[in-house]
């Protein structure tokens, strides 16, 4: 795996994400997570050191499952015994051990770094319950040429294919740090 994501989080680059400038974007995670997810297992792809699970209701989330290429970050991370399990790997390589679906796989900040990003999508669909949720969050680099807009805008056009239902969209201004995200909630179609 990547030595840069070891030294990057030994280093505490991403520390900034426990932060008070993050919190609302968890929020409107957290609140679709509340009002869409049915009760089960949630898969939280590029979960770092699973900073997500703190906000978690562990009576809609019964098992979580977080995957990440930093065995760093994973050292990090603080889960109850018994209701998670961490996974170090890439998110192109993970695959559930035990035939496993989930009732929600969020992709928090995470799809800028897969090799194709938009086929990711295709790619764990194959792990949603019935019924299951996804939410991609995707930060919004200020200049409209960025990459990362392209890359946003390539998952939103699989989002909008054949195959998804989209539940729910907010574009989120924190105005003092002056970052800007893209969030979608969708429903795999039946």
């Amino acid at each position: 795996m990547s030595n840069r994501w070891e030294t990057e989080y030994r280093a505490g680059r991403w520390a900034y994400l426990k932060g008070l400038q993050e919190a609302a974007r968890y929020g409107v995670v957290t609140s679709w997570l509340r009002q869409t997810m049915r009760p089960g297992a949630l898969l939280d792809v590029g979960c770092g050191e699973a900073i997500l699970a703190g906000h978690l209701a562990r009576d809609r989330v019964t098992r979580y499952v977080g995957v990440d290429i930093s065995q760093a970050a994973l050292d990090l991370a603080l889960l109850p015994p018994g209701w998670g399990e961490l996974v170090y790997g890439r998110l192109e390589d993970y695959a559930p051990t035990d035939a496993a679906r989930f009732s929600a796989i969020v992709f928090n900040e995470v799809l800028f770094f897969a090799d194709e990003p938009a086929s990711m999508l295709e790619r764990y669909r194959a792990w949603l319950a019935p019924d299951g949720i996804v939410i991609v969050s995707m930060y919004q680099p200020p200049r409209p040429e960025s990459g990362a807009r392209r890359i946003t805008a390539s998952v939103w056009a699989a989002l909008d294919g054949a195959g998804w239902t989209a539940l729910d969209e907010v574009s989120l201004t924190n105005v003092t740090k002056q970052l800007t995200w893209r969030l979608r909630l969708v429903r795999a179609a039946a």
